[in-house]
């Protein structure tokens, strides 16, 4: 079964959705190559040796970008019908799957479904409904309501999905989550590696409690209020303090600097990491975090948030980012409803014994592979069912 990857797919989160599901399922899978930067050469090569097959429309998507940068309409045109048409040589697909719903993929996606006869599958992932002001959420409905079915990365954007859209029912759409491949390396790990091990090889104090802020370096996680308020803790506490700043992705080099300032006039021992981070290396930092402190604006209930709550971190969590998953299920975490009970929740964390056991087996069931791909599979099999019903 031949299937069209559009979207955002230089990313993890797609490359394991299709190295852990797609390509171990059979599917013959397609990509639309649109750069030739050094960026979009990686993660192509990446693609191209598990057997993932590329379009190559990187003049078309220039011309595209050109045409938005001279407001163009009739060159836009013509660029968008070219990239189309490029599509459409590469043959028949069963199914499109877009990964990430944005502005010119939206479009893409749904003027090929008729073209070429296709299934159409739209995934949310989080900040494409969460962030977008109400004018882009109604231009983006405008082509998502000829979708074939729709799925979502959490609860919460289900439910926000239907509040937005009156028309969201007539859609079949489910909850199908994303597997975490850091799931199992932490499983695999913690029979091999202790805590204390890993601390060693990262040169990290054993005796310190390693307090995590954040999982990238946009200033929506609060890094500096959140540190503003470590720093106001007693000073013999903070001694005891590793601060763990992982900023290895988004935010612009000023901001990162800023929270490298923040760390510092805190007191404790930290360390800000820039460099890109293989699965392996976040599984060591999951494992070697004793406390994680969420703050952000906004959130789906992440990647992150799961890979610390398996690996028995102790979460406290800002009341205002209340997942549909803590409501759904008995996870045990702390909370904040104010940035200045931080301090206090930290000393807590730090004094006490909190009971987060019960956390890895709910991940589990949530967040591994083993337990989605399934899902994701029974989903696929019925399009493909009645995408063949449909030519035949």
């Amino acid at each position: 079964m031949k299937v069209l990857v559009l979207g955002v797919i230089n990313s993890q989160w797609t490359f394991q959705f299709t190295k852990t599901f797609l390509r171990k399922n059979n599917y013959e899978i397609w990509m639309v190559k649109k750069g030739c930067d050094r960026e979009s050469r990686k993660w192509a090569s990446l693609y191209t040796k598990i057997g993932v097959h590329f379009i190559d429309c990187t003049s078309q998507a220039a011309y595209i970008a050109e045409a938005k940068c001279e407001k163009s309409f009739l060159k836009g045109l013509c660029a968008h019908i070219a990239y189309i048409r490029a599509i459409v040589r590469a043959g028949d697909f069963n199914v499109i799957n877009m990964q990430y719903v944005n502005y010119d993929d939206v479009i893409h996606a749904a003027i090929l479904k008729y073209i070429i006869k296709a299934k159409l599958v739209y995934s949310y992932w989080g900040s494409d409904l969460l962030r977008l002001s109400g004018r882009q959420l109604y231009f983006n409905g405008l082509f998502v309501k000829h979708a074939d079915f729709i799925t979502f990365d959490n609860r919460d954007l289900e439910f926000k999905f239907k509040e937005t859209y009156a028309w969201a029912s007539k859609i079949p759409s489910k909850t199908i989550l994303f597997g975490l491949p850091v799931l199992d390396i932490i499983q695999r790990r913690d029979g091999e590696k202790t805590s204390e091990n890993i601390r060693t090889e990262w040169e990290i104090p054993k005796d310190k409690k390693v307090i995590a802020v954040g999982y990238s370096a946009v200033a929506e996680h609060h890094h500096i209020e959140v540190l503003r308020r470590i720093e106001q803790m007693d000073a013999e506490k903070k001694k005891e303090i590793f601060l763990l700043l992982q900023m290895t992705y988004n935010g612009t080099d000023r901001y990162i600097k800023q929270v490298a300032d923040a760390a510092k006039k805190t007191g404790c021992e930290y360390r800000v990491l820039r460099h890109y981070l293989t699965n392996e290396e976040v599984a060591d930092l999951r494992i070697m975090t004793d406390i994680y402190i969420n703050a952000q604006t906004t959130d789906a209930f992440s990647g992150s948030v799961c890979e610390n709550l398996f690996a028995g971190t102790i979460l406290i969590n800002a009341e205002w980012l209340r997942y549909q998953e803590f409501k759904d299920y008995d996870f045990q975490y702390l909370e904040f409803q104010d940035m200045d009970e931080i301090g206090r929740l930290v000393q807590t964390a730090m004094e006490k014994k909190i009971d987060v056991s019960k956390n890895r087996k709910l991940v589990w069931r949530l967040r591994s592979w083993e337990c989605c791909a399934p899902k994701w599979q029974r989903m696929f099999q019925r399009l493909l069912r009645e995408n063949s019903r449909k030519r035949g």
